[in-house]
C-alpha cells in the first residue's frame, strides 16, 4: 500500500465508525481533512449527517487550485483516500447492479480458481478479462449508500517524491 498514517489512535477510532456503519450495508470511505488546497487529490463533497459520517454528495476529480482553495473554504470538502470498508454481501449485490461485467468477471475467475499451499489462486486468464475500472467510478459514483467519515490522522499517500520526503 501506498499509505502513511501517523496517528493510529484517530485512524483505528474513525475505523471502528466505519465497521459499525458498514455493518447496514453502506459502503464507507474515509476523506482526509484537508490541511491546504491540494491540486493532486481528488475530494469529496460531503452531504446529509449520517451517524458518525455524512452521505456522499459528490465526487470531484483533481481540481485546479482555484477550486481546491474553494473546497477548502467551503469546510465541505475532504481529500478522497481511496480507503473503503464495507460488508461482502453489499459489495456484491451492488457490483451486480451497477457493473455486471466486473462482477461477472470475478465471479468466473473464483470458479476456475485453484487452491495451492494454502491459498486460492484466482484463474489468470478469465481475470485479464476483467475491466479495470477504479472501485470509485465502478460503484461508489453509482450507488445510493456511500458514506465518508472524516479522517485526520496524519495521512498523506506517497505519490510522489516530494510527499515521500515529507512523512
Amino acid at each position: 500500500a501506498d499509505h502513511v498514517i501517523q496517528n493510529e489512535i484517530n485512524f483505528t477510532e474513525a475505523l471502528n465508525k466505519a465497521i459499525q456503519i458498514a455493518e447496514s450495508g453502506q459502503f464507507v470511505t474515509f476523506g482526509i481533512v484537508p490541511k491546504s488546497p491540494h491540486t493532486g487529490y481528488g475530494y469529496i463533497k460531503q452531504g446529509k449527517k449520517i451517524g458518525d459520517g455524512y452521505k456522499i454528495e459528490s465526487f470531484v476529480e483533481k481540481p485546479n487550485l482555484s477550486d481546491a482553495k474553494k473546497f477548502i473554504s467551503s469546510g465541505k470538502y475532504y481529500w478522497n483516500s481511496g480507503m473503503f470498508v464495507f460488508k461482502a454481501s453489499s459489495f456484491l449485490d451492488e457490483m451486480k447492479k451497477f457493473n455486471i461485467e466486473i462482477y461477472e468477471s470475478c465471479k468466473k475467475s473464483m470458479e476456475k480458481s485453484s487452491s495451492d499451499l494454502g491459498f486460492t489462486r484466482i484463474d489468470e486468464k478469465e481475470f485479464a478479462k476483467c475491466p479495470s475500472d477504479s472501485i470509485d467510478y465502478a460503484l461508489m459514483e453509482k450507488t445510493e449508500n456511500a458514506v465518508v467519515i472524516p479522517l485526520d490522522a496524519g495521512w498523506s499517500d506517497i505519490g510522489s517524491w516530494s510527499s515521500l520526503w515529507e512523512v
